[in-house]
């Protein structure tokens, strides 16, 4: 790795711990939320699964990486200190 990477790598173990955890509970929440609207609105508990609800979730996985880019340089680039000049 790179020496400019390794302030980094303590975002990216974050990141490699959070984002199953991310797109898994969006899927989680989103499929649970569709189907109760569907049982509702057919009035029975019988009906289909939901469809399109993966999708949501790599959406929601992307939105964070995202996220954690962005956070992470500003991060990075506030506690940077320069080096100090003799």
């Amino acid at each position: 790795m790179k020496p400019s990477m390794f302030p980094y790598e303590p975002w990216f173990r974050a990141w490699l711990i959070l984002l199953p955890l991310v797109t898994y509970g969006s899927h989680y929440i989103i499929f649970n939320a569709r189907l109760r609207v569907a049982q509702l609105a057919k009035d029975s508990l019988d009906v289909p699964d939901p469809q399109g609800t993966w999708g949501y979730a790599a959406a929601c996985g992307l939105a964070f990486t995202l996220l954690m880019v962005v956070i992470s340089r500003l991060w990075v680039q506030s506690t940077d200190t320069p080096e100090e000049e003799q």
